[in-house]
């Protein structure tokens, strides 16, 4: 298939896509609350005739089949995203938001809207590959929870590599950015219940205070990334929420930290856990509190596929031109549940640019129209060279 062969076929599907993309962004849903949304995407493979499984996962996960008519082969997946962000919309758009308190502030709809473009493309030219492709429409990636549900269904079994794209305002549209490796670190967290001796603010020395304490948590957690790990293997420590008290001339009984610890060290990773308990322990042991520490593992590190990210190199290069590939020099310390798809299949994700000035997870974020047209030929020619019929 020629470039201009597959741009024609790109712009004759792109004012379908761009108006499902305008009704996604218009009626956002939060993760795990995708209804309307999948019943959009349903609808408009129904109305393609795409074969398509629902509820995939036990929740609003999307998986449509198209098989390849020059014969049997390879199968290949692409995945895009659905959910949205608890984030009130302040662009002045006519597509914006309308449910109060949530937007796409982080382009979920132009993934969605992508690989529905992509469908309907790979959909008009079953002859020109073989073996099948499998569009992965996944709800509840927000909360990780949605790729996990979706793998643990059998949405990949089978599948000899995955490819997913990502929205990024720092890229300008028609670029792309690509790393092999570590990609986006791992993503977990920890709640520490600190338990003292409340009393009277006035009398501090009958009381053991869980505020003293937490305070000295928090400072004690940071010499971990800065004295205990290795500056070439990125970690960190976050405490995100200090809860205690209710009255300003009472100590009380008890105090709460959480927060979360990010690597690309699947080995430090593992670590991370005990070196975080020995510090709440010591901490609490010298200032009389007793603690409960409870550490949840969450999204694994994304690991991308040296090959797969090769032949988004390859194809990125050919349709958009060698200077409009960048080499993303490091990985980022967001964390992305693509990781679990990765974990049992070759795959990559790559950032699609978008050109937008807001960054990612922010009240003016909109992913736009301009990237729809490279990302879905991205999409297609990854797509058909992995199962060429040639």
């Amino acid at each position: 298939m020629t470039k201009d062969e597959l741009r024609e076929r790109v712009r004759s599907v792109l004012p379908d896509v761009v108006a499902l993309r305008h009704d996604l962004h218009s009626h956002p849903e939060l993760s795990g609350g995708e209804e309307r949304t999948a019943r959009v995407v349903a609808e408009m493979l129904t109305r393609h005739g795409i074969s398509h499984e629902t509820r995939v996962g036990g929740g609003h996960g999307i998986v449509a089949t198209i098989e390849g008519a020059a014969g049997p082969g390879r199968t290949f997946a692409l995945r895009g995203d659905m959910d949205a962000l608890p984030i009130q919309e302040e662009n002045e758009v006519a597509y914006r938001s309308q449910n109060p308190g949530v937007m796409h502030a982080c382009g979920h709809d132009g993934h969605t809207a992508n690989l529905m473009g992509a469908a309907l493309i790979l959909n008009g030219m079953r002859d020109r590959f073989r073996g099948t492709v499998r569009c992965l429409f996944q709800p509840a990636e927000e909360t990780v929870r949605g790729a996990e549900a979706m793998v643990e269904a059998g949405a990949v079994d089978g599948v000899d590599a995955i490819v997913m794209l990502h929205g990024w305002p720092i890229l300008k549209p028609g670029q792309i950015g690509v790393r092999s490796g570590p990609a986006m670190a791992s993503a977990d967290h920890f709640d520490v219940l600190i338990r003292g001796k409340g009393g009277h603010a006035a009398y501090p020395h009958n009381t053991v205070d869980p505020i003293v304490v937490g305070t000295q948590i928090v400072a004690a957690l940071q010499t971990l990334a800065g004295r205990e790990v290795s500056p070439l293997a990125p970690v960190v420590v976050s405490v995100t929420r200090f809860q205690a008290g209710s009255a300003y001339n009472v100590i009380p009984d008890e105090a709460k930290l959480a927060g979360t610890v990010r690597t690309l060290d699947p080995k430090l990773r593992d670590e991370m856990a005990g070196k975080l308990e020995r510090v709440v322990a010591g901490v609490c042991a010298a200032l009389r509190a007793e603690y409960e520490f409870a550490y949840e593992y969450g999204t694994p590190v994304t690991v991308n596929t040296p090959e797969i990210s090769d032949l988004v190199r390859e194809v990125g290069r050919d349709l958009l031109g060698p200077e409009n590939v960048v080499e993303l020099a490091e990985p980022t310390m967001g964390a992305e549940d693509f990781a679990y798809y990765v974990q049992k299949v070759p795959g990559a994700m790559f950032r699609l640019g978008t050109g937008c000035p807001y960054l990612l997870h922010t009240p003016k974020y909109d992913f736009g129209d301009a990237p729809l047209e490279p990302g879905i030929q991205m999409m297609v020619e990854l797509t058909r060279r992995f199962l060429a019929a040639d």
